[in-house]
């Protein structure tokens, strides 16, 4: 299962979470994107690899809805994966439709 599936998962498949883009519509609405990995971390007892994921809330509750979904994923851990939050909550300003946006950043070991 990829990265954003399994985050998605972990936040109850909210279906106003999207995955992977952020569509015009509708306007209150969160996205999950996945940017570039950081290098692998070896050790003699395997191998971590980290991947790292972006939150993107926008709207007129975008600041408690981002702050909602981050408190669920930090520190997130199952048999699969581990979160932690690595940014706090960013007031990005507000879209080209006036929507105010809010970002926040995670790193993800999966074992």
């Amino acid at each position: 299962m990829n990265i954003l599936d399994k985050l998605w998962q972990v936040l109850d498949s909210d279906p106003d979470i999207k995955l992977g883009y952020l569509p015009d519509e509708p306007d209150d609405l969160s996205v999950l994107t996945e940017y570039s990995a950081s290098p692998p971390v070896h050790s003699f007892s395997g191998t971590d690899f980290t991947e790292n994921v972006q939150l993107r809330s926008r709207g007129a509750d975008s600041y408690e809805t981002i702050s909602s979904l981050a408190a669920a994923l930090n520190s997130y851990c199952d048999e699969e994966i581990s979160v932690i939050q690595v940014s706090s909550v960013l007031d990005i300003g507000r879209d080209d439709k006036g929507r105010q946006e809010y970002t926040c950043n995670f790193r993800i070991i999966r074992y």
